[in-house]
């Protein structure tokens, strides 16, 4: 507790406040402040090493995903691979090609291109006959990693 001299309780006596004393405090805070200021330096002596040099190559980038898209249209069902409308026919050959684009770095590997995941994705009205009329027509090309979009409603 700290007293408190210009009082006018007279005789003497101090008055208690309730203020604290943060002479201490700073008093502390001021030795801590030169003592880190002294072994600031210290810390950041540079020692040279020879460190060994890495082996690991670096991950290659995933591919982008191809997406085929199913929807029911005025004219029956609407085929689109990546966001280009093909006819269900040429559907094989469309997908190559946009693997083709996605995954530059095995544009010239035919067992690579066919080894990708290909997602399909349909309306929920659409009927299933004709999806898989779809894997069917990727499967004739060579694709066998397929995969199913679905929407999460959960939310």
């Amino acid at each position: 507790m700290a007293g408190k001299l210009a009082s006018g309780g007279g005789k003497g006596r101090l008055d208690v406040t309730a203020d604290p004393n943060v002479i201490p405090f700073i008093d502390v805070m001021l030795v801590l402040l030169i003592i880190f200021m002294i072994a600031a330096p210290i810390s950041s002596v540079d020692i040279e090493v020879d460190m060994p040099t890495s082996r690991i190559e670096p991950s290659k980038r995933p591919p982008r995903p191809t997406w085929i898209s199913l929807s029911g249209g005025a004219g029956g069902v609407e085929v689109y691979v990546m966001n280009d409308q093909v006819t269900m026919e040429t559907l094989g050959q469309r997908t190559v090609e946009a693997v083709k684009v996605n995954t530059p770095q095995i544009a010239n590997d035919d067992f690579e291109i066919k080894d990708q995941r290909i997602y399909i994705r349909a309306d929920s009205g659409l009927e299933y006959r004709h999806v898989v009329r779809a894997m069917n027509r990727l499967q004739d090309s060579g694709f066998t990693k397929i995969g199913f979009v679905a929407e999460d409603r959960r939310m």
